[in-house]
């Protein structure tokens, strides 16, 4: 049985038992781990709050070798990002951040990249970042992480560059087509060329920056829109359903 040790963000927690939790944390250097956390839903337990989510812990485990699932021996909770829990739409769109991560990744699943690219998202909802553009940005940076980049340069059919109009990317290849273009995709979206620009700028940052890009709400949901159904197309999985329709054609 091996014993380990780690720093991890709370991912989302689901009860076992009358006084145990099964949660599931993102770890800076084991990926996604599953754990019973036995007795911490009983009156005597002083863990508490270290597992609602979000909340950053560092943690320690044993686990059989082949199981998916280990227990939880201790856990000492290292942040709480107070805001979160005093404004509803941090708490939303950072929700929405732990369940993607947790859809997209297995057990045992994700790098050091996956727990900075949290951190930092989470750490921007705390510092006050405008939360219309946040699961835009977070989605393309995950890509990015997944070696997912979409190219976004110019167009790979004629290799003429988009200009001010609307352009088209194609889903299956995660290439840009400009709109004149001939060349048919099985599946695309419509971008405006403010999108593609974000979108270009946004994938140049690194993750501890990528959040102070500022770019007009309304492209916010083409952002997201193409991002999401990339991800999904080539991650396999379906993300958790969210408000609002993007653009795709078939």
């Amino acid at each position: 049985m091996a014993i380990l040790s780690d720093e991890a963000i709370v991912l989302g927690a689901r009860p076992f038992s009358n006084t145990s939790l099964i949660v599931t944390f993102l770890s800076k250097g084991q990926g996604k781990v599953r754990l019973v956390a036995k007795g911490v839903r009983s009156a005597k337990s002083r863990v508490g709050v270290g597992l609602e989510p979000a909340s950053e812990n560092h943690i320690e485990w044993s686990r059989r070798t082949g199981s998916g699932l280990g227990t939880m021996r201790k856990c000492e909770t290292t942040r709480v990002y107070q805001r979160l829990w005093k404004d509803y739409e941090a708490m939303r769109v950072a929700s929405r951040l732990l369940k993607i991560l947790d859809v997209v990744l297995n057990v045992d699943e994700g790098e050091s990249a996956h727990f900075w690219l949290l951190r930092s998202s989470l750490e921007a909802l705390e510092a006050g970042a405008g939360t219309a553009g946040m699961e835009g940005v977070f989605l393309l940076m995950l890509l990015k992480t997944m070696g997912l980049e979409p190219g976004l340069d110019y167009c790979a059919a004629c290799e003429i560059k988009p200009g001010s109009e609307t352009a088209r990317f194609d889903i299956a290849t995660g290439e840009l087509r400009c709109a004149r273009c001939p060349e048919p995709a099985a599946r695309e979206m419509r971008l405006r060329a403010g999108a593609v620009a974000a979108m270009r700028e946004i994938l140049r940052l690194s993750p501890e920056k990528c959040f102070s890009i500022r770019f007009a709400a309304s492209l916010g949901p083409e952002i997201i829109g193409c991002a999401e159904a990339f991800l999904q197309y080539h991650g396999g999985k379906s993300l958790p359903r969210r408000s609002g329709h993007s653009s795709v054609t078939r």
